[in-house]
């Protein structure tokens, strides 16, 4: 019992021993272990402050170098600038130009609108967008160097700087002509060709075109409107004088004979026959009717209304037609010299003397063929009522001016007709007409555009004493 006491004994302080050398032992360990955390605490915290006093030393630095350095200047902000109110036109301006992005981003709904708002302001914005944009539809664009375009030098120097006082508006010209040494200048550039390039013959040829054979002063005229060189080209004294010669004849003398400056001068001033429309004469009168068969007193009265037509052409020859038609209707059928009979269009011929024109016109029913009839009962009749074989009728008329314009009446002088009944008769039955202001109105003139319209041939030349 003893033993197993003892040894329980020594068992149970066996165990004390080792578990006190176990406490002591973990002791140990934890006191080591805290020194081990208080070591590196106080490791971290030396690097804390050594981090924090070198990042307080950099900022100390960069605080003095800000220091030291010196500031720039600050520039001033631009202010806004002060927008004015736009105008009218500058509105009307940026609608249409708005309207023509649109219009050609395919929005056209939105492009019309914007092109009301702008005629809506300005009804003349195209216009004056047109005048004041350098870019115009009428100017051509360079796509390649390779292509030829023509660039436009104006000169700082005037062409009139050496005008003389009292000199003649053509010598002026021609002077400036020759001084630039061009014909005439493009005002844009263009690639394609241009009449500055054709040679001075070729114009003045091109100008005989515009006269035709019809004469056709007016639209040399027009042509010489359009630019200095046109205007010299257009005063060529061979082209004037043709025009006399074709006018008045060979003998139609020469200007320095009748008092003119020149050949021009004399065509202008000279009485002449209006060739580029018709002499129309309009006469009305009134006709008693007779008394209806029911009542006695009324009587009625009618308004008759017709005209004449005079059309003259270079070679003397004269289109006459008395007609009820409007002149609307008419004038078409006297384009052409051969004369349409079937309407009652006659042909003759005519003479210009001074202010006098002269006419002689036949009329002649050879052509007409009366009807054959198996019935000879009345044939003697049928054939006294085309004894009546030709006509001819002699009229004489006056040029005059109708207040500024030249040339532009005629009036009548002296109308007569003669008939010849038969070949076999050698006597002409002549009837002298009374010419009256009613019955016979004077002519007066009217252009018409479709007889210049075109030229079938230029205007040559002819030979006359120069």
């Amino acid at each position: 019992m003893a033993s197993t006491t003892g040894s329980a004994t020594g068992g149970s302080s066996g165990d004390c021993e080792g578990e006190e050398q176990e406490d002591s032992s973990s002791s140990l360990d934890m006191k080591a272990t805290s020194d081990n955390l208080k070591s590196l605490n106080l490791q971290d915290n030396s690097q804390t402050e050594d981090g924090e006093d070198e990042l307080t030393a950099f900022r100390q630095q960069w605080q003095r170098e800000l220091e030291g350095t010196p500031t720039p200047t600050e520039e001033p902000k631009p202010q806004p600038a002060v927008v004015e109110p736009q105008t009218d036109e500058e509105k009307a301006k940026e609608f249409f130009l708005r309207g023509v992005e649109m219009e050609r981003g395919g929005k056209l709904y939105e492009a019309i609108q914007n092109y009301k708002r702008a005629m809506q302001i300005l009804p003349d914005v195209e216009t004056r967008l047109y005048e004041s944009s350098e870019l115009r539809g009428d100017t051509p664009e360079v796509e390649s160097e390779t292509e030829e375009v023509l660039t436009v030098e104006h000169a700082n120097t005037s062409d009139d700087e050496d005008a003389v006082e009292g000199e003649d508006l053509l010598t002026r010209l021609q002077r400036i002509l020759a001084r630039k040494g061009t014909f005439c200048e493009p005002e844009f550039p263009t690639k394609g060709g241009h009449v500055s390039w054709l040679p001075y013959e070729v114009v003045v040829l091109v100008l005989r075109w515009v006269v035709g054979a019809e004469l056709d002063a007016a639209s040399l005229e027009r042509a010489a409107a359009a630019c200095r060189g046109l205007y010299v080209a257009a005063r060529d004294p061979d082209i004037w004088r043709t025009l006399c010669v074709k006018t008045w004849g060979i003998e139609c003398g020469t200007p320095r004979s009748g008092g003119y400056l020149s050949w021009r001068h004399m065509y202008v001033s000279r009485p002449r026959l209006l060739l580029h429309g018709c002499y129309i004469s309009k006469t009305t009168y009134l006709r008693h009717g007779e008394n209806s068969f029911q009542d006695q007193f009324y009587r009625p009265w009618y308004l008759i209304e017709y005209y004449r037509y005079l059309r003259f052409f270079p070679e003397g020859v004269v289109l006459m037609w008395t007609t009820a038609e409007e002149p609307v209707a008419c004038v078409g059928h006297l384009r052409y010299r051969t004369p349409k009979t079937s309407m009652g269009i006659m042909a003759g011929h005519y003479r210009l003397m001074g202010d006098k024109v002269v006419i002689v016109i036949k009329k002649t029913n050879a052509d007409k063929k009366p009807a054959q009839a198996s019935n000879t009962r009345f044939r003697s009749r049928r054939k006294d009522s085309h004894d009546q074989h030709e006509q001819t009728f002699h009229i004489e008329l006056q040029l005059s001016d109708a207040r500024a314009r030249r040339n532009w009446r005629l009036a009548w002088r002296r109308y007569s007709a003669c008939a010849r009944r038969d070949l076999r008769d050698l006597r002409d039955h002549c009837t002298q007409f009374e010419l009256s202001a009613a019955k016979f109105p004077p002519f007066a003139f009217s252009p018409v555009r479709a007889y210049t319209a075109h030229a079938h041939a230029p205007l040559l030349n002819t030979h006359a004493y120069t």
